[in-house]
Formats: C-alpha cells, sequence, structure tokens
C-alpha cells in the first residue's frame, strides 16, 4: 500500500472538510466519491472522442467508397516489375 496523501494547502483542506461536514461524510469517503465521478467522467469523455473518431473515419469511407471508379484497376504487374521493383 501506498503512503497517505497529503494535502499541504490549508484552504483545501478547509474546503474538504467543510464539503464533507455539508455532506454529512468524511473526508476519506468524500474524496473517494469526487475520484470515482471525474474518472467516470473522463472515462465517457475519452469513449466519446474515440466514438467521434470512428464515426469521422466512417463518414471517410463512405465518401470515398462513393465516388466512381475511373479507368480500369491496376494490379501488382501494373505497378511492378518482374523483379518485385516499381515501374
Amino acid at each position: 500500500m501506498n503512503a497517505p496523501v497529503q494535502i499541504r494547502k490549508p484552504e483545501v483542506t478547509e474546503r474538504l472538510r467543510e464539503l464533507a461536514r455539508l455532506e454529512g461524510k468524511s473526508i476519506t469517503d468524500l474524496v473517494d466519491e469526487m475520484v470515482r465521478e471525474r474518472d467516470e467522467r473522463l472515462v465517457a469523455s475519452r469513449e466519446a472522442a474515440i466514438q467521434a473518431k470512428i464515426a469521422a473515419v466512417e463518414e471517410i469511407v463512405r465518401e470515398f467508397n462513393a465516388l466512381p471508379i475511373l479507368g480500369p484497376l491496376l494490379t501488382d504487374d501494373d505497378i511492378y516489375d518482374e523483379n518485385g521493383l516499381p515501374k
């Protein structure tokens, strides 16, 4: 187990004490709840950002797939010589 956390700013400890008193909780329970809520928000925010990026990529793929095919599709023989080097 790690060493206990120390808060060196008196104004922060006073605010924690006051919040704990107002909510009828111990400082430990209050901090635990605050950390859990913050963690949940961060996880949800990261997940939303990931989903937004996935949606953006899917839209790009849809747009790309909707483009017309101009000319014949190239094969490896069109791009590489008999030694596998670019033409």
